[in-house]
This record gives C-alpha cells, sequence and structure tokens, in this order.
C-alpha cells in the first residue's frame, strides 16, 4: 500500500491567512489541525458546527459572510480577498 500526500502548496505560500482563519474559529491550538492541504475546507480542518465556524467569522469580520465553509481554502481565502480587499494585512475596521 502506498500513500500519496496530498498538495499544500497553497496552503504553504499562504500560510498567515489560514492560520488566521483557524485561530479565529478554533484559538485553542490543542484543537487545530496538524495537517492542512490546498484540498481540505474549513468544515474539515476544525471540529466545530457549520453554524458557529459563521458566527465566529461573521463576528470576526463585523457583517455576515455568506461564503461556503465547504470551500477548499484556496477558494475561500480568495473569495475572501475580493470581499475584503488587503486582507489580511489591512485591519478589519478599516473595511
Amino acid at each position: 500500500m502506498s500513500f500519496e500526500l496530498a498538495d499544500n502548496a497553497y496552503v504553504s505560500k499562504h500560510e498567515r491567512e489560514v492560520q488566521l482563519l483557524i485561530n479565529i474559529i478554533e484559538p485553542d491550538p490543542e484543537y487545530q489541525p496538524f495537517i492542512i492541504t490546498d484540498e481540505a475546507s474549513l468544515l474539515d480542518l476544525v471540529g466545530n458546527m457549520e453554524d458557529e465556524i459563521n458566527e465566529k467569522l461573521n463576528f470576526y469580520f463585523k457583517q455576515e459572510l455568506s461564503i461556503n465553509l465547504g470551500l477548499p481554502l484556496p477558494k475561500y481565502i480568495e473569495t475572501l480577498k475580493i470581499k475584503f480587499p488587503g486582507w489580511p494585512e489591512k485591519n478589519v475596521n478599516e473595511f
């Protein structure tokens, strides 16, 4: 039996954005994922329920995001960056 590791080039390149989203959703490092791939979605990474994840992200971004949590991380982050140009360098209060 052989294993093939999933691609993580995007996650590696955008580590800051990925880690920020994970910290918002699950601030306790003990419950954060230790392996993240480009195919993973936010729903795959944490044990939180979808409503709880949305609530935390909406609170952080100060508005209802309405972005599908099942999107792969690259697509989710790119959608966030379209909605919030300059994120995460730009403070959420500036949007």
